[in-house]
């Protein structure tokens, strides 16, 4: 496994540029370096990173180029192994020259997301932490990254680990109460006081579902369709809200034909809005979103004759759609700090400004049946703490991680 593998890669984007990173990753790390770089290197091992200047030999003595060499010693690395990052100039056939010397030397290719995976088995990160990480590499906005560096936070991660040693705790006592019967040192359970345990368990994991929902929608971004009935203003709505002549606006009805797909991020929430072309028949329109997130929006206030609720809206059986759920705006006029105040409370909830402590991933029944059950969820919680992990799984995951990392 890892501790037999050596592993390298190009760090920085595989482009021309001033300054270029190779990390060299592994039990094999300073011995390749040894062979081709000029100087000696520090005694093994190092309690601190050390920092040093060199030049980069082939193996007829001929400079490659000068270097930088940061060196880390296990395991006060990223992944816990040694590691080298060379920082060279970034001309590719330099970056390529050394990666050749690195190969030949005995180390083997990183592929996507490998240096993550050291770290993982070797314990620097669990399995929700190694997430965040690639979470924080492809943050589309501050917010999105602000809740990837949340979860690998260490106060984070003891949030977990309560969960876990809760878990633990139950199943620990349910067997003995099983097992040896006669025992008193230990607290007797029976399923109605098991239950109670699990329901405060189950508070704290309705929350992470419930937030790392909201979370996703900084991470991935939402599609937003703008629905209605010709000349009601859906194209003028998308280009204030985009600060740019996206669509084409006119005052004869029909002007939008095709969809107008553009991009916008609200407040950290990246959002596709979709204008689309007018509704002539929308009887059931309503009926179809009221159980989807959905604003509905009466658009050229600035207009009072014009500005009518439709029927849909008022009749008994839409009573579903309240005042919460309905904003009169001009979107000529720009009125939109309402609106996006509502998209943002509609989907997020202010999520950023409230993060939980938590990371972002019932009845009676008889004890023997019942601890199966916890020690399943029990194995699940492992799997996100790192401790227990299944190996096809992880491959998958890492699989979706970016080449360096």
């Amino acid at each position: 496994m890892f501790g037999k593998k050596t592993i390298t890669s190009l760090v920085t984007a595989p482009i021309t540029q001033n300054i270029a990173l190779i990390r060299i990753s592994g039990s094999q790390t300073y011995s390749i370096v040894g062979k081709i770089f000029d100087r000696s290197l520090p005694d093994y091992p190092q309690k601190k990173p050390q920092l040093i200047f060199g030049k980069i030999i082939n193996s007829q003595k001929e400079i490659i180029d000068e270097v930088l060499l940061l060196c880390f010693y296990q395991p006060r690395s990223f992944t816990g192994e040694d590691v080298v990052e060379i920082s060279c100039h970034g001309n590719l056939f330099i970056v390529n020259q050394i990666l050749q010397l690195i190969l030949e030397n005995g180390a083997e290719l990183a592929e996507k997301g490998e240096f993550t995976k050291q770290a993982f088995f070797n314990g620097k990160l669990n399995l929700v932490q190694a997430q965040a990480v690639n979470d924080l590499i492809r943050a589309p906005s501050l917010p999105a990254a602000q809740l990837a560096l949340h979860n690998l936070s260490p106060e984070t991660q003891k949030e977990l680990e309560v969960v876990e040693n809760e878990l633990l705790d139950i199943i620990a006592t349910i067997k003995v109460n099983i097992d040896y019967p006669e025992y008193d040192g230990v607290e007797y359970l029976t399923g109605k006081t098991a239950l109670s345990r699990l329901n405060k368990l189950l508070e704290k994991l309705l929350i992470i579902k419930k937030e790392s929902k909201k979370a996703r929608v900084y991470q991935e971004g939402l599609r937003v369709a703008i629905v209605g009935q010709p000349n009601v203003g859906k194209s003028t709505l998308l280009n204030a809200l985009l600060q740019e002549d996206k669509a084409i606006v006119s005052p004869l009805a029909g002007t939008t034909r095709d969809i107008v797909e553009a991009r916008y991020n609200l407040n950290g929430i990246p959002l596709t809005l979709l204008d689309t072309a007018g509704i002539h028949e929308d009887e059931n329109i309503f009926q179809k979103i009221k159980n989807k997130n959905h604003l509905v929006i009466i658009n050229k206030i600035d207009q009072e004759n014009k500005l009518q609720l439709p029927n849909d809206i008022c009749s008994a059986e839409n009573s579903c759609f309240s005042h919460k759920k309905i904003l009169k705006i001009s979107a000529k006029n720009q009125q939109l700090a309402e609106l996006e105040a509502k998209i943002n409370e509609l989907f997020a909830s202010d999520l950023i400004n409230n993060i939980s402590p938590y990371p972002y991933l019932s009845q009676e029944t008889y004890l023997d049946a019942l601890c199966g059950d916890l020690e399943v969820s029990y194995k699940l919680v492992q799997e996100l703490s790192g401790k227990e992990y299944n190996e096809d799984l992880l491959d998958i995951i890492f699989s979706k991680f970016c080449l360096g990392k």
